[in-house]
């Protein structure tokens, strides 16, 4: 072969080359931008598809709970006509919820779901069971609300199911996107399979190109992944987000507008006594408005503290239980003379890992309402006992009492803040401290619960050993301050 055609060859190879890597430069850039563009349309539709499905189902559970809740705030109230349209209101919102389920594109979904058909027949079965005791609930009727509540209770695990179904649906809908998304990745592989048989001298740079493509498509997925946990974390903390704003607006609408209320009265009365020069009424109405701004302040104070035990950054160190419980009772040292109450404790030596201002607030709160909650004839005594394991671990923490107790039927209340069971002119306090006490168990990870007995006093126990939810499991609530969270 000569120069001529040497270089003539030369050119052919080259020009081969160029084509070759024009072909591959055109097809893996197709490839990346029908991959990004098959995965940002997959987010969007994955995205829109999930939020509709979850915004129509959770939907209807919230307007569920909200009408149970609502069922439990009469009977807890021991009835109430205002309570009882309240009721019937909430009522008429989820059959309202639940008969429009299945409309629109979404709604279409929705009725493929597993369990439909049952959660609309027993849904129509509880309404026509439910409208019969309505308008008797309407009026407050405490006993129709019982019934009415136990008949909402069955529908718990249909509704339960179909929720299950919904979530599925929503997964089946992800990944037939993600097939539709590897489909394509396969054709276009395919495509360049072809090349690489075309051009055997050029196999190692393809090889190399479709080693790239399975990374990228390994790192859309990790991504995917990533992006879908960063979204369900959001979700949680804009719910524990709305659910402080809930309860704040709570606490603004009601616990705080009554100071407020009589400071504005009283300061009228306060007046009109300096006006009259009555030093008798001057001095109740000033009495009255001290005593108010008091409650104001304490509302406010409680509910920072209850803020920061929720978000507040943790301080975790070695922390000695029995010095915890002894700055305790220095705090409440007040208190406890005031009562002459006598404070044990047992296991004191053991320590834990923890934030020891929040162990501290813990331990305060629950024996101050273990004092306050006591019966008027008897001395309170508080017992504080640290169980441990043989290697001399703490393992649980008990605080009991001799107190008033409380009903168990009310313990899922008990944790709630703002959640009194018993008149503010038989105890005092703002109804926080025991949700200052379950924010506290949940953020360390324990697990915190009750144990009463009307007359009998209660036994609040605190498992260092933690439990299966992230939660802690407010059924198992109540103080040995019994009936409140505590103030």
């Amino acid at each position: 072969m000569d120069g001529g055609e040497m270089e003539t060859g030369v050119k052919w190879v080259r020009t081969l080359y160029f084509f070759l890597l024009v072909g591959l430069a055109i097809i893996t850039g197709s490839l990346f931008v029908v991959v990004s563009t098959l995965n940002k349309q997959y987010d969007v539709n994955s995205a829109e598809l999930r939020q509709s499905l979850i915004w129509h189902s959770a939907q209807l559970v919230v307007e569920y709970q909200r009408l149970l809740h609502s069922v439990d705030t009469l009977i807890v109230h021991g009835g109430g006509a205002s309570y009882g349209l309240e009721v019937a209101s909430r009522f008429d919102i989820l059959w309202s919820r639940a008969s429009r389920l299945n409309e629109g594109p979404v709604g279409e979904k929705l009725t493929v779901a597993s369990g439909f058909e049952t959660l609309t027949t027993q849904m129509s079965d509880m309404v026509t069971r439910a409208e019969r005791l309505i308008p008797a609930v309407r009026t407050g009727d405490v006993e129709r609300a019982h019934e009415l509540r136990d008949i909402l209770t069955e529908l718990s695990p249909a509704l339960e199911r179909y929720r299950s179904a919904v979530y599925k649906l929503q997964l089946d809908a992800a990944a037939h996107q993600r097939d539709v998304l590897n489909g394509t990745v396969d054709t276009v592989t395919f495509l360049i399979i072809g090349l690489l048989v075309a051009g055997a001298s050029v196999a190692g740079l393809l090889l190399r190109d479709q080693n790239r493509l399975m990374r990228l498509h390994q790192m859309l997925e990790r991504r995917v992944i990533a992006r879908t946990g960063e979204l369900a974390r959001a979700n949680a903390e804009l719910r524990a987000a709305n659910e402080r704003l809930s309860q704040f607006n709570n606490l603004a609408s009601h616990d705080l507008k009554e100071p407020v209320r009589k400071i504005t009265v009283f300061s009228d009365l306060l007046l009109q006594g300096v006006a009259d020069k009555d030093e008798e009424t001057i001095g109740y109405a000033a009495n009255v408005m001290r005593a108010s701004a008091g409650r104001a302040k304490a509302l406010i104070s409680n509910l920072l503290d209850y803020s920061a035990a929720s978000d507040r950054t943790m301080d975790r160190e070695r922390v000695s239980l029995g010095l915890a419980v002894e700055r305790a009772c220095e705090n409440l040292s007040e208190l406890i003379r005031e009562h002459g109450a006598q404070v044990t404790v047992t296991g004191g030596e053991a320590v834990v890992e923890g934030d020891p201002l929040f162990i501290e607030q813990l331990f305060q709160n629950l024996i101050g309402n273990a004092v306050k909650f006591c019966r008027p004839e008897e001395t309170p005594r508080v017992t504080v006992e640290i169980v441990q394991d043989e290697a001399g671990h703490a393992r649980q923490m008990h605080v009991r009492d001799n107190g008033i107790g409380f009903d168990m039927r009310h313990q899922t209340h008990v944790f709630e803040p703002f959640r009194r069971l018993h008149a503010r002119d038989q105890f005092a306090g703002t109804g926080m401290g025991l949700a200052i006490c379950a924010a506290i168990a949940h953020r360390h990870g324990w697990r915190i619960g009750v144990s009463s007995q009307p007359g009998e006093g209660s036994d609040f126990f605190i498992d260092l050993a933690g439990s299966a939810s992230p939660e802690p499991e407010v059924a198992e609530t109540s103080s040995a301050v019994t009936a409140t969270a505590a103030g």
